[in-house]
């Protein structure tokens, strides 16, 4: 694991809690059925486990991309001479 992808199991870990402490709180003021909160913040905790590890893939390979130096685009001429 290299050093980027430390700092960011940290943000995942952070953003699983962060979800499923805001489902618990929605749990007890609607004031849910135990097994229907329960089901409710473990759905809650995959699909945010899955969207933090997508977005922590994306920034590493943002990241990691080579910044273009020059773009080279050919420069159209119209019978006149004139750029267009």
């Amino acid at each position: 694991m290299n050093k980027d992808q430390e700092k960011y199991k940290n943000v995942r870990a952070f953003v699983v809690l962060l979800a499923a402490l805001i489902t618990q709180l929605l749990n007890i003021k609607y004031d849910r059925d135990l097994v229907q909160g329960l089901i409710l913040l473990i759905i809650v905790i995959a699909v945010f486990y899955v969207i933090s590890s997508i977005a922590c893939k994306l920034f590493d390979k943002i990241k990691n991309m080579q910044p273009v130096k020059k773009l080279d685009m050919p420069v159209e001429v119209d019978s006149e001479g004139d750029k267009k």
